[in-house]
């Protein structure tokens, strides 16, 4: 056994501890007015969704190493997101400002910075991008798509690809922690297919490895694959405590109560969006 793997994951119960609670999310959905939501979530602590997410990921990243390769696949999945808006802005002349506010930022986990988007041409963001592990991907979409629309869904699934691989790259012991990440996997194909757009292609083997393929022919909702996330998570944390399991348990933890704390915020006490907000939290595992 790894000797670090026990104090990592003192470290790690303490901060799943700090996640927010079924008491603490059933007073944002009960506030009924934008005021008294931004109240309760100045008192919460979660009016910094995305920087508490990263504090996450650092102290993952710091204490579990053996699961880095894994957690910067995760990661990837948000930085992916301000590739597709460089694509937007540079190769298809899209609203700079707009963009800007969009940004995700990542501070020092980021590997693209968002000057990156004042790039003169097509050409110079590539030699930009080259240098991050961006660099193969877009310069094919700038070969291959001429800069249509095309590219963001191959974008999309060169980031479920790596973290395909990343998943697949662990040892056998670490089952587990590959089925947590091709979970994210299955989900991304899941959203894109019920908005409509192009399946990535991706998600069928990494069911099948999971010994998850849908039953029957039918595509698995995101909700229900969440959900079944939320109980594999619970399982790194009763019999799998000196695995990358638990660390990659609380990532997926931290990142379901981000969407969460979001769609509340969202929510802005309106029931016509109750159900979007549930959709939202699904996964999100509060505990009491």
């Amino acid at each position: 056994m790894n000797r670090t793997r026990p104090t990592a994951y003192v470290r790690i119960c303490a901060w799943k501890s700090r996640l927010l609670s079924r008491a603490e999310a059933a007073s944002l959905m009960a506030a009924a007015e934008p005021a008294a939501i931004r109240r309760a979530v100045v008192a919460l602590g979660l009016d910094a969704p995305l920087p508490r997410l990263l504090r996450v990921y650092r102290m993952t990243l710091r204490a579990v190493p053996d699961a880095a390769a894994l957690l910067r696949a995760l990661l990837r999945l948000h930085e992916i997101e301000n590739v597709k808006l460089l694509w937007r802005t540079v190769v298809r002349g899209h609203d700079l400002r707009a963009a800007r506010r969009l940004w995700i930022p990542l501070e020092d986990l980021a590997t693209v910075a968002p000057s990156a988007m004042e790039a003169p041409n097509p050409r110079a963001l590539t030699e930009t991008l080259a240098r991050t592990p961006y660099g193969v991907i877009f310069a094919d979409a700038v070969r291959s798509f001429s800069g249509d629309g095309a590219a963001e869904p191959a974008f999309d699934r060169w980031g479920s690809l790596q973290l395909l691989d990343a998943a697949r790259a662990l040892p056998k012991h670490e089952s587990l922690a590959r089925r947590l990440a091709e979970s994210v996997v299955r989900e991304r194909d899941a959203e894109a297919l019920r908005r409509g757009e192009r399946w990535f292609g991706v998600s069928h083997p990494a069911a099948l490895t999971a010994g998850a393929a849908p039953r029957g022919g039918r595509t698995a909702d995101a909700v229900e694959i969440r959900e079944e996330r939320l109980r594999l998570c619970r399982r790194a944390f009763i019999g799998q405590p000196f695995t990358l399991a638990p660390s990659v348990a609380l990532v997926l933890l931290a990142e379901a109560e981000m969407r969460a704390v979001r769609a509340l915020v969202e929510r802005q006490g309106e029931e016509v969006l109750d159900a979007a907000a549930t959709r939202a939290m699904a996964g999100a595992g509060f505990e009491s």
